[in-house]
């Protein structure tokens, strides 16, 4: 408990108190008289001090356990104020909110009705960056019974309020996806080929491949029999997230619309996240099962592939406080982490940055062993200065463009070395710029839906 002069006091003090003693001693007041003033004044005040800490005494406050809400949105915030005293009084409520949390007024004023009923303060919020926050505690401010001080106290409350990336835009974009049935396109589209599914057995038709002959039940029933195939209805998709230091990278090259956004993605890491998520939402729309893995120079977290709202909250769970370190990837100790934990054929997508010659070596080493039971795609971000340095007509203005283009070029034929040496692993890479990432992600899982690759 503490207390600190009310604004009440202090204009008293100065606008009657001081001038008073002003106008005393010119006047020729006895000197005994003033400190007498001074004395009572004094005492008054202490005398307030003193009788006014039970004023916020019995006073609870709570707030919800949990808040979930996304980056950019802005929620509120509401607690309940219980009071055992049963005395209406004035009180002013004051939340210490973290930085990235925007309020439009951390400090609330209520009035606690008399008649013991709750009071309800709100708090209007606006989420700035994605991330877990803690509120352990608010604090209490309420005129003394003299109103000469202000009583303030720190009472202990808990809430959790967990703010998750905004995909609002990404869904706007992929509208289409979300709302048809068919693959890619308005239209429904035909999957090709017949589908690696065993269905049933049935007798021999003419016309039937020969491919397609069981010959063990041929042999057992003595009369030809054939395999019949579906096309698969549930397959695995895993999505990798690499979150080392080059994902800490900034974005470079924002979209017009972009670049005044503060809520927009600043970092590889915070569009890899999102274009996890919408794959999430692609895969749960296509009746696939999806899972999650993200490393460093370690596996840090391995989400089995599931479906459904439970297994995409914990997807979201796992993603949205996810933060780059500052070390380098070590692919190898992935794909063995992928060896021992995925048995079933599964597409794997992985978000990384190879801008290194060093780090596409040492992925094309480590894939290998896992392109041999599993379809691996790989999303790295490319930039708009990324390509050959004849490309373009237009002219050279200064000599520093010459050299920026000459960088680009070395980048462009670094990605494409890397892109053949992936391929002859039967790995498929794709260089996206970053406001065409997820649309690109989406668009090749469900190219490899069409093609029956799984």
């Amino acid at each position: 408990m503490s207390f600190v002069p009310s604004q009440r006091f202090l204009w008293i003090v100065a606008l009657v108190i001081v001038p008073a003693w002003l106008v005393l001693g010119m006047a020729g007041a006895p000197l005994e008289m003033l400190v007498l003033a001074g004395v009572v004044v004094v005492a008054l005040a202490a005398v307030d001090a003193l009788t006014s800490p039970n004023r916020l005494a019995g006073i609870s406050v709570q707030l919800p356990d949990l808040v979930r809400t996304s980056k950019s949105k802005s929620f509120e915030l509401i607690g309940l104020v219980l009071s055992t005293g049963g005395k209406a009084q004035r009180l002013r409520i004051g939340l210490p909110l973290p930085r990235l949390l925007e309020v439009e007024t951390p400090e609330v004023s209520i009035t606690l009705p008399a008649d013991g009923s709750v009071a309800k303060p709100l708090w209007k919020v606006l989420a700035l960056e994605r991330g877990a926050f803690t509120i352990t505690h608010c604090h209490l401010e309420t005129p003394s019974n003299l109103g000469l001080w202000d009583m303030r106290r720190t009472v202990a409350c808990q809430c959790e309020i967990r703010v998750y990336p905004d995909l609002s835009r990404e869904r706007h974009l992929l509208a289409p996806l979300f709302f048809r049935k068919g693959a890619i396109g308005i239209h429904h589209v035909r999957q090709l080929g017949k589908g690696r599914e065993f269905e049933q057995l049935r007798t021999y038709a003419p016309g039937d491949s020969f491919g397609d002959i069981y010959w063990k039940g041929t042999a057992k029933r003595r009369f030809p029999v054939t395999m019949m195939y579906q096309v698969e209805r549930t397959q695995e998709i895993h999505v990798i997230l690499d979150v080392s230091r080059r994902s800490a990278r900034p974005l470079e090259h924002l979209a017009e619309a972009d670049k005044d956004d503060r809520f927009a993605p600043k970092t590889q890491c915070e569009r890899f996240i999102q274009a996890a998520l919408v794959l999430a939402l692609a895969a749960e729309q296509q009746n696939d099962r999806f899972g999650l893995i993200t490393f460093s120079d370690q596996v840090h977290t391995t989400l089995p592939a599931g479906a459904g709202r439970a297994h995409y909250n914990a997807c979201r769970d796992a993603l949205y406080t996810l933060e780059p370190r500052i070390v380098s990837p070590d692919f190898n100790e992935l794909f063995i982490s992928i060896g021992n934990r995925l048995r079933r054929r599964s597409l794997l997508i992985v978000l990384t940055d190879l801008g290194e010659p060093w780090l596409s070596e040492s992925f094309a080493e480590s894939v290998r062993q896992a392109a041999r039971r599993h379809v691996v795609l790989v999303h790295v971000l490319g930039s708009k200065e990324f390509h050959p340095l004849f490309q373009r007509h237009d002219s050279i203005a200064h000599v520093d463009d010459l050299y920026r283009r000459l960088a680009g070029h070395l980048m462009w034929s670094d990605l494409q070395e890397t892109t053949r040496d992936l391929k002859q692993c039967g790995v498929h890479l794709t260089a996206c710029l970053q406001e065409n990432l997820i649309a690109g992600v989406v668009s090749e899982y469900l190219n490899v839906k069409k093609r029956q690759l799984l």
